[in-house]
């Protein structure tokens, strides 16, 4: 297993190869990935951070958006290999946060609305009042975006996913269903506002476009199964 330094820049992995950063952000960041492969190969990373066991992204085959993956880090390394069982999978990946990525775009506080492209990065800082960041999705189309900024929950986490026109309908705060594992809030419907008042402080605004988010990541097995045989 060839291992690449990496620093969260947009690269693709070959099977085989690994991507490690030594130290990530101490809050939240998102991690996209997607395989890139042209034939019918489903992928997989290996995920590790710090002494953790493997946790496992499945990749599939013939994706033309990204997958992510949100989480805080705490500081730890982050290794990523790609383990797919064709070699010919190429899997591209890239993180996303303050500090990693390309320039961000400036967003301004006068309601403007901001054409975005795929993995569109905006910057704000916003005021001390209460604000309305909105999202909103000129087609019925899916569209995913995330964002980061205000206080980090318990958990150490303040970056949040919402999805419009989302097959999962409307589900997380103010409705009565909870958002998918892994997201803030989807609606079924084009628009989607965040109301907040976090004082004088950054903003940063992703877009992924008809991506989704890792909703369920196992990990390696840590107790072996066992096989039986018995004459009845």
């Amino acid at each position: 297993m060839a291992t690449i330094n990496w620093n969260g820049s947009p690269m693709t992995l070959a099977a085989r190869q690994s991507a490690a950063m030594s130290q990530t952000s101490n809050g939240s960041m998102i991690l996209a990935f997607q395989n890139i492969s042209e034939m019918n190969n489903a992928g997989k990373l290996a995920l590790t951070s710090g002494s953790s066991q493997p946790q496992f992204l499945l990749a599939p085959a013939l994706a033309l958006q990204p997958t992510i993956l949100i989480n805080n880090w705490q500081a730890n390394n982050l290794n990523l290999a790609n383990i797919s069982a064709n070699t010919n999978t190429p899997i591209w990946i890239a993180a996303f946060g303050p500090g990693l990525g390309s320039p961000p775009q400036s967003l301004p506080t006068t309601g403007d609305a901001v054409p975005v492209t795929l993995y569109t990065t905006l910057k704000a800082t916003t005021v001390p009042s209460f604000m309305q960041l909105g999202f909103q999705a000129n087609s019925g189309g899916l569209c995913l975006f995330a964002f980061i900024g205000g206080p980090q929950d318990a958990h150490g986490n303040n970056a949040y996913a919402i999805a419009l026109n989302s097959q999962y309908g409307n589900t997380g705060p103010g409705y009565a269903t909870p958002a998918p594992a892994g997201y803030y809030a989807t609606t079924s419907g084009n628009s989607y506002s965040y109301d907040f008042n976090w004082g004088s402080s950054l903003l940063f605004v992703y877009y992924f476009g008809s991506g989704s988010v890792v909703t369920d990541i196992p990990k390696a097995r840590v107790t072996a199964p066992t096989v039986t045989l018995v004459s009845l």
